[in-house]
């Protein structure tokens, strides 16, 4: 009788609070009106096709093997599938409050009446199962949920990290190596004009002053090499790291980076970023999170409901009992705690829907840029190359002059400083188109998934 009144009133307080249950928190406040096209798109950036392995639309099979091997070697890409199974794990933690508990316990006692002993043992079996009717335990479960698609997130926008990194070190590298290609060549071509300037000298046709002028140029044409040399080992174990291997002992595949073919990018509609940038997925799986703690949070303030079930069993007698029981447990006085965590996690969703928000105004801000500059680099790099072929004829035409005594060295050397910029120029031209496309690429979010 006591059972059955108990489990009455349980469900007379059920009824009265179910009217009460916090309804769910959407997030329609999150929406933003997207232009329509960027503002230096062509017309055909509408259609784009899917492009999953992004870094062979430069055509390198060097490049392709680096990123395939930094996917599967990388140590941060592995930290990050860590982190995504602690996530899973969680998961399940939280979906195990949707099943019932269960515990069981063994006893034994012994006595003793007149020298003989009486033992005996039992046995409890026992169930419980929280009711979940107020959404706490859901609110929770979808907190994980979001917690753990943000860190799937998460880990793709560090993939699309490590495949830029490669293929930005990596054309960096070739850049370095081509720039001292040239500073080699300019090495040669002051050692030419410094033979020019002492046969001249011992013919009395110039005074000493020639001769000094043009051992200065050559030492500081022999200094950069170095310089160079060095930048080329930086690149080239940041590469090494890169790709999960020792810096030591390392050295990278070398091709010409004037030959590496520039990608045609079409970046489609804005509203695409959505689902194919991996930054933004995520910020919109934390506003998720976000929400559902702001429904668990709410759920706090209603009553908390658990069934239980028990069976003894005793065995010295074979006896069995069973028994049921209803609890419900209500905080009467919290001094504001519970308000205070509903205000907290209602204010952390306002700060995670003003960080999306932001990230998507950046995210459309990363790809106009990048289009602009895949653009104006086309621009320059086309002058670039013609200043460099003009410098190299003005060069050879200043050599000769000098030679045939019509004109003086301070000309001639004017006219290979002017070459070797224009042709170390040329170079960072290319460099920064390739860098431009894997930073459009990077904005588009690298592929779909």
């Amino acid at each position: 009788m006591i059972r059955s009144s108990l489990l009455s009133a349980s469900l007379c307080v059920l009824t009265a609070c179910a009217s009460l249950q916090p309804q769910q928190v959407t997030d329609t406040s999150a929406q933003m009106v997207l232009p329509d096209a960027y503002d230096y798109a062509d017309e055909l950036s509408g259609i784009r096709a899917a492009e999953q392995i992004w870094w062979q639309g430069f055509n390198t099979a060097q490049l392709n093997a680096l990123v395939g091997q930094a996917l599967i070697a990388n140590q941060n890409l592995a930290q990050g599938v860590a982190n995504v199974e602690a996530s899973r794990a969680e998961l399940k933690v939280t979906n195990a409050a949707f099943l019932p508990q269960a515990s069981g316990s063994l006893s034994a006692s012994s006595d003793t009446d007149g020298g003989l002993d009486d033992v005996s043992s039992s046995s409890r079996l026992s169930a419980s199962y929280q009711l979940d009717l107020f959404g706490a335990n859901e609110a929770s479960r979808q907190s994980s949920i979001a917690s753990l698609d943000a860190a799937i997130f998460s880990l793709r926008a560090l993939e699309l990290t490590v495949q830029s990194d490669v293929s930005s070190t990596y054309f960096n590298l070739l850049a370095t190596r081509e720039q001292l290609r040239v500073a080699r060549q300019n090495l040669e071509i002051s050692e030419r004009i410094f033979e020019i300037v002492e046969v001249r000298y011992r013919a009395g046709s110039i005074s000493g002053f020639d001769v000094s002028s043009q051992r200065a140029s050559l030492a500081n044409a022999r200094a950069r090499i170095p310089q160079l040399e060095a930048q080329v080992t930086s690149f080239e174990t940041s590469l090494a790291i890169l790709l999960g291997q020792t810096p030591q002992g390392y050295e990278a595949v070398d091709e010409d980076i004037l030959n590496i073919t520039l990608p045609d990018i079409a970046p489609g509609l804005p509203s695409d970023l959505m689902l194919r940038r991996p930054d933004l997925m995520q910020a919109e799986a934390n506003l998720r999170g976000a929400n559902a703690n702001i429904n668990a949070a709410r759920a706090a303030f209603f009553p908390s409901i658990d069934l239980g079930t028990g069976l003894s069993t005793l065995l010295s007698g074979g006896n069995l009992v069973g028994s049921f029981s209803a609890g419900l447990s209500q905080t009467i006085f919290s001094g504001g705690r519970f308000k205070g965590q509903l205000e907290g996690a209602e204010a952390r969703r306002e700060a995670q829907l003003a960080g999306y928000r932001q990230s998507i105004l950046m995210a459309l801000r990363d790809v106009d840029v990048s289009l602009n500059a895949i653009e104006t680099g086309r621009v320059r790099e086309a002058q670039l190359l013609i200043a460099r072929d003009a410098a190299l004829e003005a060069l050879d035409a200043a050599e000769l002059r000098y030679k045939a005594g019509e004109d003086d060295l301070t000309s001639l050397l004017s006219a290979q400083q002017t070459f070797f910029d224009a042709s170390n120029s040329y170079v960072q031209g290319r460099l920064d188109r390739l860098i431009a496309a894997i930073d459009l690429y990077v904005a588009l979010g690298g592929g779909y998934r």
